[in-house]
């Protein structure tokens, strides 16, 4: 029986939401291994749903009938009372193929020896996946990706608080190194204490330490390395944490020492399309609207489009559904917490790289980090 009410994790889940989504729908039965799902499925976490993947946590609803938790032994005997909603426990011995013997046995015990079952196509082993068909050769199993990643999309409101809370420690840890730095600090240095100031306001792990300076900055994901920061150089971070599973994403720009007027221009017009993106954007609008939108909107203040995404939903995934691109026409929602991100990328000339959160209400999208004191350029050390 599922036992919400005395899971920790139970306020994260939207459990008449997932219910009616697997009674209702095309599926005899899903299989959810992915370190996104299993959790919202489940109510349980740990860091090894990502850290160690070979340790297989699966959660098989069926349409019909009671979940099952499908873990390793070790974990079975180390669940307390409250790690899970769910009290199936089905164990597998070792990291290799076993587990699936125990999917194959529980989808028989379910009855599910026939008929379609939903997977996670893009998190199902190939080395799994074949193992369980020839186990349950009877059984279509279908890739589902979008529709099990669906009942996550309309947050909770314990998982809103929590998301708000930590982009609020996220953002504070960012200031408190920028406000640190130094003229040839490094970056490692000024990422370290980012990430120290972070783990010190109450994120469990580090989970993007994003940081260049300088040409750098224009990179692709770039981390720190042990260059200076001079005078003049733009220093980008893309940072963020895990508490709980669920994701931080906040992206800010500086300057080391003076701003020059080109520097504060780019940085003043990047920031300006953001918040035109953030205004324009209502319940119900596709997300490739905002995308031509924000393209526009670059045009408009005579700046090229040299930048890719517009924004992305977060929560247990750092780029939830739907992500605002031109071919994304799934719809924004109330109740969605969103990044809406802007950026310029120059490599190696000046580039800018700027992130907020936002929740999606009635009214529109509303931030929910606080963007004022970043409405004009940081200059660092100075």
């Amino acid at each position: 029986m599922l036992d919400v009410t005395t899971a920790r994790r139970g306020t994260l889940t939207n459990i008449e939401r997932l219910t009616s989504t697997i009674a209702n729908g095309p599926y005899d039965a899903v299989l959810v291994m992915s370190p996104e799902n299993v959790p919202y499925y489940s109510g349980f976490y740990n860091m090894d749903l990502r850290s160690i993947p070979e340790r297989v946590h699966l959660v098989i609803w069926p349409r019909d009938g009671e979940p099952a938790f499908v873990v390793t032994e070790r974990r079975a005997e180390a669940l307390q009372p409250g790690d899970t909603f769910l009290s199936d426990i089905v164990p597998y011995q070792g990291e290799e193929l076993d587990s699936m013997r125990a999917v194959a046995d529980t989808l028989a015990r379910m009855r599910v020896t026939s008929g379609r079952v939903g997977i996670e196509g893009r998190f199902f082993p190939a080395n799994h996946l074949r193992e369980l068909q020839r186990l349950a050769p009877d059984v279509e199993f279908v890739d589902a990706f979008a529709y099990l990643e669906s009942p996550r999309a309309i947050k909770t409101p314990a998982e809103r608080d929590l998301l708000v809370q930590l982009a609020h420690w996220t953002t504070t840890a960012i200031d408190t190194a920028f406000a640190a730095a130094q003229v040839g600090d490094s970056e490692r240095s000024i990422s370290a204490r980012m990430q120290h100031e972070l783990l010190r306001n109450g994120a469990d792990m580090i989970a993007l330490p994003v940081f260049a300076a300088g040409p750098r900055a224009g990179l692709f994901h770039p981390l720190a390395t042990d260059m200076p920061v001079e005078a003049g150089m733009m220093v980008m971070t893309d940072f963020g944490g895990w508490k709980d599973g669920y994701f931080s994403d906040i992206a800010r720009t500086a300057v080391m020492g003076r701003a020059t007027d080109r520097q504060r221009d780019l940085y003043a017009r990047i920031s300006d399309v953001k918040h035109a993106v953030v205004e324009f954007i209502k319940p119900g609008m596709p997300a490739s609207e905002v995308a031509r939108f924000a393209r526009a909107a670059y045009a408009a203040r005579n700046l090229e489009f040299k930048w890719s995404i517009v924004g992305h939903s977060v929560g247990l995934g750092i780029h939830e559904s739907p992500q605002i691109y031109p071919w994304v026409d799934d719809p924004i929602l109330p109740g969605m917490v969103m990044m809406i991100e802007l950026g310029y990328h120059d490599h190696p000339r000046d580039s800018i790289h700027v992130e907020d959160m936002v929740e999606i209400t009635d009214r529109g999208a509303e931030y929910r980090t606080d963007f004022s004191r970043h409405e004009t350029i940081w200059e660092l050390g100075v």
